[in-house]
């Protein structure tokens, strides 16, 4: 990327804008964005672009259930649900679909509207979002972005 490949202040706060951007409502291409070659979630990749957003004092099915009634209550619906050593949720915006970022070329693809959801020690759940929501606004239709922008506020309905 070349430094005009960064938005000014003023329009995101130096924010990058995405080596590639797309809406999908294709479950393959899902799966491949947050999968291993085997199938399964890859855990690792996830848990380094993954951020702690929010305690749940609620099970993992708990939790998890109550986003995805706070989702469908803005419009959203549950695009995948895939279970691995954490839960990952991936929602639908309301326009259709769900956007794929890379942020470079050798990038693997990440799915910004997904949220996982795992155990923690003290018998409740956390819940996940990518660490770094705001990289994925840049191009995306303002509807999505703006459900993506208001990805914390649905978990803080949600549990709170």
């Amino acid at each position: 990327m070349t430094q005009e490949d960064t938005l000014p202040a003023a329009a995101g706060g130096g924010i990058r804008k995405p080596f590639r951007l797309w809406m999908t409502g294709s479950l393959a291409v899902v799966m491949a964005s947050l999968c291993t070659g085997r199938g399964v979630l890859d855990d690792e990749r996830l848990a380094a672009s993954m951020r702690v957003v929010r305690h749940s004092p609620y099970s993992v099915t708990e939790t998890v259930l109550r986003i995805e009634e706070a989702a469908r209550q803005r419009g959203q619906e549950v695009l995948a649900r895939i279970d691995g050593s954490a839960l990952v949720l991936v929602l639908a915006s309301s326009v259709g679909g769900t956007p794929v970022v890379m942020t470079a070329a050798d990038a693997p693809p990440d799915v910004p509207l997904s949220v996982q959801v795992r155990r923690n020690d003290e018998g409740g759940a956390d819940v996940l979002v990518a660490r770094d929501l705001g990289s994925a606004l840049h191009g995306l239709p303002d509807t999505v972005a703006a459900e993506l922008a208001a990805l914390p506020g649905l978990l803080e309905r949600a549990l709170g």
